[in-house]
C-alpha cells in the first residue's frame, strides 16, 4: 500500500474519477473507533509510463472519514479527512479495513523500526551483494535481532515474577503460558497509550 497524493499520477486519478461511480460493489461504510468512514475503490487501473513503453496495473482506494472533536471552548467540531492509496492487490469489502486502517495507516511503525535499525545502534544500512539470497538473509537476521532485543528489554518487566516465585517456580511447565499472558497485557497497555483501536465494525 502506497500513499497516492492528490497531485500525483494524474492519469490514474482521472481514470479513478471516471470509473468510481460506475463500478458495482466498490463502496463500503465503516465505523472505526469514533470515525465514520466511507471507502471507495477501483481495481485494475492501467498506468502507462516511460513514454508509453511500460504499463503497470494498480488498484486505487480512497477513504473519506468524519469524526467529532471537542474544541477549546467546549463546542463540538466536526472534522473531515481524506486518504488515498495505491494497492498492489485487488480490493474488496472484506479486506479494505485490514489493508487500509490496520496496514497502510500504520506503516509508520514499520518505517520507525527501520529508522531505529539504521540510526540507533544496529548499524543497518542498505546492503549490497551479488547474491540476492544473501541480501534477504541479512535483512531477516537484522529484523530477528531487533525483535530479540526488544523482547529482552521488555523481559526486564518480569523480574518481579522471579523475585516473588523464585527461579525454579517461575520456570515450571506453565511458565510459558504465564509469560505469554503477561506480554499480551503489556502490549495491550502500550497500544492503548498510543490510542490504537482494536475493535471495529462495518456498515454494509
Amino acid at each position: 500500500m502506497i500513499v497516492l497524493q492528490d497531485t500525483s499520477l494524474k492519469s490514474v486519478w482521472e481514470e479513478f474519477d471516471a470509473l468510481k461511480d460506475f463500478e458495482r460493489g466498490n463502496q463500503v461504510n465503516h465505523i472505526w473507533g469514533n470515525r465514520y468512514q466511507r471507502f471507495t475503490w477501483v481495481n485494475e487501473i492501467s498506468y502507462v509510463y516511460d513514454r508509453m513503453r511500460k504499463e503497470q496495473i494498480v488498484h486505487v482506494i480512497v477513504c473519506e472519514e468524519n469524526w467529532d472533536e471537542v474544541a477549546d471552548d467546549g463546542s463540538i467540531v466536526n472534522k473531515h479527512s481524506k486518504h488515498a492509496w495505491i494497492s498492489s492487490e485487488p480490493l474488496c469489502k472484506k479486506n479494505v479495513h485490514e489493508r487500509c486502517n490496520l496496514g497502510a495507516r500504520h506503516r509508520w511503525g514499520i518505517e520507525n523500526g527501520f529508522l531505529v535499525e539504521k540510526k540507533y545502534g544496529y548499524h543497518y544500512e542498505h546492503a549490497f551483494s551479488f547474491n540476492w539470497n544473501a541480501m534477504k538473509g541479512y535483512h531477516i537476521l537484522m529484523r530477528m535481532a531487533h525483535m530479540i532485543n526488544i523482547l529482552a528489554q521488555y523481559g526486564s518487566l518480569l523480574k518481579w515474577l522471579f523475585s516473588k516465585k523464585g527461579i525454579m517456580a517461575a520456570i515450571n511447565p506453565t511458565t510459558p503460558f504465564k509469560l505469554i499472558i503477561i506480554l499480551i497485557f503489556f502490549f495491550y497497555v502500550k497500544c492503548k497509550r498510543h490510542n490504537y483501536v482494536f475493535e471495529s465494525r462495518s456498515l454494509i
